[in-house]
């Protein structure tokens, strides 16, 4: 069978998960802002479930398929991802672009202990090699309680009100379908190309569906970067990083049991751990290009992990 179509198909689903996460985060975010949500908590709300829905979608759709080793694979691939890529992509533009420093604020520093604890709970649930249904409730529990959190902090603020463009719910909601299309398009086409070439699951859901599905991180923070929004570029991957534990992989844990492969529990778990802490402890301090190459360099790692 030729790969051509395949090939296409994976790219037509990754540009509409792109596109499809872009049109829903702009009019979020549009519509937050209205509000007088603070920034660092549109980034971690907002935007960062927004960036999130491509590796849900797509993790839910390869368990309810059978593949829940790509599914499992997909968020912890894109989590170390959004830290080695995507943060690390911020720190040089900041630097190189905008001639500053990346210079988290309080808000950021306390989300990040919900991340590097999200690791951890995962990695114990992990251990036995079963992520269980009563486990799954405890990361989706867990998130309801962050969400609740955020809300009482963003009440508790004095960001006044901005004035924005009219949100266009047609476009809300038309991004949430591309992205739903996208994510269906995108796993039957990795699955195809996996078998072609008799690559196991889960390192297709490490590489290919982790790195792709980051993407639409990729593309909001850089955008967020630019525009010198360091709160919505940092909030961003610390958002997108706990929902993708305690969202993602709490629903996909109560729809069906995760199986964890030995692989992930041995060394990409532990590679994400490391990421994880070498983050919490950095973004106590200004972020430059020494940041990004250590960020990019746990990157490098990742993916010479793969290719093993």
């Amino acid at each position: 069978m030729s790969l051509l179509v395949p090939l296409f198909l994976l790219v037509f689903g990754f540009i509409l998960l792109t596109k499809g996460a872009d049109y829903f985060i702009d009019n979020a975010a549009i519509l937050a802002e209205e509000k007088g949500i603070p920034p660092h908590v549109v980034g971690v709300t907002i935007v960062a479930f927004g960036t999130s829905l491509p590796e849900l979608l797509v993790s839910i759709i390869s368990s309810l398929q059978g593949y829940n080793d790509l599914a499992l694979g997909n968020i912890v691939g894109s989590n170390i991802s959004n830290i080695g890529l995507v943060l690390g992509t911020s720190c040089f533009i900041f630097f190189y672009l905008l001639n500053t420093e990346i210079k988290p604020e309080e808000d950021a520093n306390s989300d990040s202990y919900v991340m590097l604890f999200a690791v951890i709970l995962l990695y114990y649930f992990s251990r036995d090699k079963i992520i269980s249904d009563s486990e799954g409730i405890v990361f989706f529990s867990l998130y309801v309680i962050y969400m609740y959190w955020l809300y009482i902090r963003s009440v508790n603020s004095d960001t006044d009100p901005v004035e924005q463009d009219n949100v266009s719910y047609a476009f809300l909601i038309g991004g949430l379908v591309a992205l739903l299309i996208g994510a269906q398009i995108t796993v039957d086409s990795a699955v195809e190309i996996a078998t072609y070439f008799g690559i196991s699951e889960v390192v297709i859901g490490l590489s290919i569906l982790a790195i792709g599905t980051s993407l639409p991180e990729l593309a909001g923070t850089v955008s967020a970067a630019k525009k010198g929004h360091k709160e919505i570029a940092v909030g961003n991957i610390i958002g997108s990083n706990i929902a993708n534990i305690f969202m993602v992989m709490g629903i996909l844990a109560i729809i069906r049991p995760i199986d964890v492969d030995e692989m992930i529990l041995t060394t990409t778990m532990p590679l994400l751990m490391l990421i994880t802490v070498a983050t919490f402890g950095m973004i106590r301090v200004p972020m430059n290009r020494l940041s990004g190459l250590i960020f990019f360099s746990f990157f490098a790692l990742f993916l010479y992990q793969l290719a093993l």
